[in-house]
């Protein structure tokens, strides 16, 4: 519930500065969701360039914030769905197939919370080259249970729901990443 918090006072704290800054223009968007369903709410976020001037700080400690700000909400949101929809359909499941794809999903998802905390330690360390692989590995992760989802049950909405939400996030913080390290 406290993280949930965290995350809605983020938001709006955001929100407050966006309306008050001077360069109220838009350039990129942050899949940062406090909905509590799994779906993904885009959330504006300051250009790089904007938050570094107005903040005074220098591009890595941007990315630093908000690579951060991305990688505790995504291993919030996995979790969830770990949680609400794939372990709920472990359960219910009797077909030996669809529950090893169930179970492939659910480690890999596991994997992939394990990378998006090893994002957070590279990132905060300033070790931008292992958060991009790091981040990389995640990607890697979720697509093998979306391949096995794909195989078992064809397109199902709950796994593209999460799966596109998932790729815009790791798009965004692969950009956010390499912006810096590059």
């Amino acid at each position: 519930m406290a993280l949930h918090m965290n995350k809605i006072v983020f938001v709006i704290s955001l929100s407050f500065f966006l309306i008050s800054s001077e360069a109220n223009t838009i350039s990129h968007v942050s899949y940062i969701s406090s909905t509590p369903d799994v779906s993904p709410v885009a959330s504006p976020v300051i250009p790089t360039e904007t938050a570094d001037v107005a903040a005074g700080n220098s591009n890595g400690v941007s990315v630093k914030n908000l690579v951060g700000s991305l990688m505790v909400s995504s291993i919030t949101k996995t979790e969830d769905f770990v949680n609400k929809v794939v372990e709920k359909r472990l359960a219910q499941i009797v077909d030996a197939y669809k529950k090893d794809c169930l179970e492939t999903c659910k480690e890999v998802y596991e994997d992939a919370v394990d990378a998006m905390k090893e994002t957070l330690e590279d990132v905060n360390e300033g070790n931008y080259y292992k958060a991009n692989v790091d981040v990389s590995t995640m990607s890697s992760n979720m697509e093998t249970c979306n391949e096995c989802v794909n195989a078992i049950y064809g397109q199902d909405p709950e796994f593209t729901k999460f799966d596109n939400w998932a790729h815009a996030i790791i798009e965004d913080a692969l950009t956010r990443i390499t912006s810096v390290s590059s």
